[in-house]
C-alpha cells in the first residue's frame, strides 16, 4: 500500500476499505513501457501493474488484519493471486471481505485493441487465466460481491494513449448484464448474479432495508428477461459521455421496468434526468 492507517489494537467494530497499491514503481513502469512505442499495446497496462504486486499489497493488508482484528474490505480484485491470499485469510477466520468488477470478469487484455483507452482502468484488465480465477473465487465465496466501479469520463479525458488517458471503465448501465452473460456461459445463474451484485453488496454496506426480494424490505426491483439478448450501443446509453468498454458486445438481459422503493423509476421523470428520489 502507498500508506497504511490501521489501528494498532483490535478494533473489529471499525471497518477499513482499502484500494490495493504497492508503492510507486508500477506507475513508472507504465510510463517507460508506453514511451517505447508510438502505439501502446493492450499488454502494456497489465504488465505495468503485475498481478504479483496486487497480491503483495493484499498480503500486507491481511497481515495487518491478523494483527489488529480490524474488519477490512478489499476493492477491485483483478488477480487470481489475490484471490488465493484472500481464500487463505478467510479460512483462518480473519474479518476480510472483497469484491471484483464486471470488466475483470468479462473482458481480457488479449482481445483489447491497441490504444483502446475505454478499457484503461486500475488495476488493469488481465488475461483469461486471471478471469477464470476470479469466477472461481465468486463461486466458492472467497469474493463476496461484484461492483461496477463505474467511472464516467468525458471524451477529452479518455483521449490520448493508455499512458495518458483517464483510468476508469464506464459500466453502470450494462455491468449487471455483462456479469449475467458471463455467468450463464459458465453454467451459473441469475440467482448467483443477484447474490453477488445485490444481496451481498447491500449487506456489506449495512443497507439492511434492501438488497433482496423479501416482505418488508424496500422494493428496489428490476423486471428483466434474462435470456433475451441485445447489442450494446454506447451512443444509446443514458450516460452523458458515450464511452463504454462493452460497446458492440452482445449481452443477455433486457430490462423492461425498474422500480425504486416500489415506484416506477421512470414515472414523471423529465427527459435527460433519470435521477429520482423515493
Amino acid at each position: 500500500m502507498a500508506k497504511t492507517d490501521y489501528p494498532t489494537q483490535s478494533t473489529s467494530h471499525i471497518g477499513r476499505i482499502r484500494h490495493r497499491r504497492n508503492g510507486a514503481k508500477p506507475a513508472k513502469w507504465a510510463t517507460n513501457a508506453a514511451t517505447k512505442s508510438p502505439t501502446v499495446a493492450n499488454t502494456v497496462e497489465p504488465a505495468s501493474r503485475p498481478a504479483e504486486c496486487e497480491a503483495n499489497a493484499v498480503r500486507k493488508i491481511v497481515r495487518l488484519v491478523a494483527r489488529t482484528g480490524c474488519r477490512t474490505h478489499i476493492l477491485h480484485v483483478s488477480s487470481g493471486l489475490s484471490v488465493d491470499v484472500l481464500r487463505r485469510a478467510k479460512a483462518e477466520g480473519l474479518p476480510v471481505s472483497a469484491e471484483t468488477c464486471p470488466h475483470y470478469l468479462t473482458l481480457d487484455c488479449d482481445h483489447i485493441p491497441d490504444n483502446a483507452t475505454a478499457f484503461k482502468c486500475c488495476p488493469p484488465i488481465r488475461d483469461l487465466h486471471e478471469q477464470d480465477a476470479l469466477w472461481a473465487g465468486l463461486a466458492d465465496g472467497t469474493l463476496d460481491g461484484v461492483v461496477t466501479d463505474h467511472s464516467p469520463a468525458s471524451a477529452d479525458m479518455k483521449a490520448g494513449t493508455l499512458a495518458t488517458a483517464w483510468g476508469g471503465v464506464s459500466s453502470l448501465q450494462v455491468g449487471f448484464r455483462a456479469v449475467l452473460t458471463g455467468a450463464m456461459r459458465r453454467g451459473l445463474s441469475l440467482t448467483d448474479v443477484v447474490r453477488w451484485m445485490s444481496c451481498n453488496t447491500a449487506r456489506l454496506v449495512g443497507l439492511d432495508d434492501r438488497g433482496d426480494i423479501t416482505p418488508v424490505l424496500r422494493a428496489d426491483l428490476a423486471i428483466i428477461r434474462p435470456y433475451e439478448r441485445f447489442v450494446v450501443d454506447a451512443t444509446a446509453l443514458e450516460s452523458r459521455n458515450p464511452i463504454c468498454a462493452c460497446d458492440g458486445m452482445t449481452l443477455n438481459g433486457v430490462v423492461t421496468r425498474t422500480f425504486v422503493a416500489g415506484r416506477d423509476a421512470l414515472s414523471g421523470v423529465r427527459e435527460g434526468n433519470l435521477i429520482v428520489r423515493p
